[in-house]
């Protein structure tokens, strides 16, 4: 595990890693701890877009463009025999700390509601945008949707290396993920197949992420 970390870590330079490891996860617990105690109740609806649009965007600054054709991101791997491992221990690597962080992320965003509410209970969509849903049917939702839509954005945006591609496709997932959490929370789709078909989109796309980037980097590794 220790040197799945390291070759994960290859490829993120310090600027990365302050800002996706520290101040935005810090700065949004911030804001969901102002928002469960003054409003009682939680930001998570905002957190999900805020999430996807992130974490697709800055996929440009750590893999963009991996999966284009004599991608330069792998120019010094050709130097080593293990160049091919490394790439796959980063790919599967950024794959679960994305799903590591935001089970954590929206874990600790229910218990802030929690504590500060002092009560789990139904909340109205006044209280906290998500009507119909609190609790772990919420947080489930809420992972799900923002993994999914985050490794669909990074997937197609890594065919290219332009950032306008991943701030678009930051910018279609965050409003499609809303729509879902709204949707779901108003009842007029069962939160449970929501949860279903989003495990098969983020599991489907997740196998296609490395697979497919695997396929390209070893042209280029190959100079084929």
């Amino acid at each position: 595990m220790k040197q799945k970390i390291r070759s994960y870590l290859v490829f993120t330079s310090l600027g990365y890693r302050i800002i996706m490891f520290a101040v935005l996860p810090l700065l949004l617990l911030g804001i969901q701890v102002f928002a469960a105690v003054v409003f009682q109740g939680t930001a998570i609806p905002v957190f999900l877009m805020t999430l996807v649009l992130v974490e697709v965007i800055a996929d440009n600054w750590y893999l963009g463009g991996i999966q284009e054709k004599g991608s330069q991101k792998i120019d010094y791997l050709k130097t080593s025999p293990g160049g091919m491992k490394v790439m796959k221990n980063a790919l599967v690597m950024d794959l679960v700390r994305r799903l590591v962080f935001y089970v954590v992320f929206f874990g600790l965003c229910q218990l802030i509601t929690v504590c500060c509410s002092g009560t789990l209970r139904q909340t109205d969509t006044a209280q906290n945008g998500a009507a119909g849903l609190s609790g772990f049917g919420g947080l489930l939702l809420a992972v799900l949707i923002t993994y999914a839509l985050s490794v669909l954005g990074i997937f197609i945006s890594r065919f290219t290396s332009y950032i306008w591609v991943y701030m678009l496709c930051g910018y279609v997932g965050a409003i499609i993920g809303l729509i879902i959490f709204l949707i779901c929370s108003a009842g007029l789709v069962p939160a449970a197949l929501a949860d279903v078909g989003l495990a098969v989109l983020g599991g489907g796309f997740s196998f296609l992420t490395v697979k497919i980037a695997m396929l390209k980097v070893e042209g280029s590794y190959y100079d084929k």
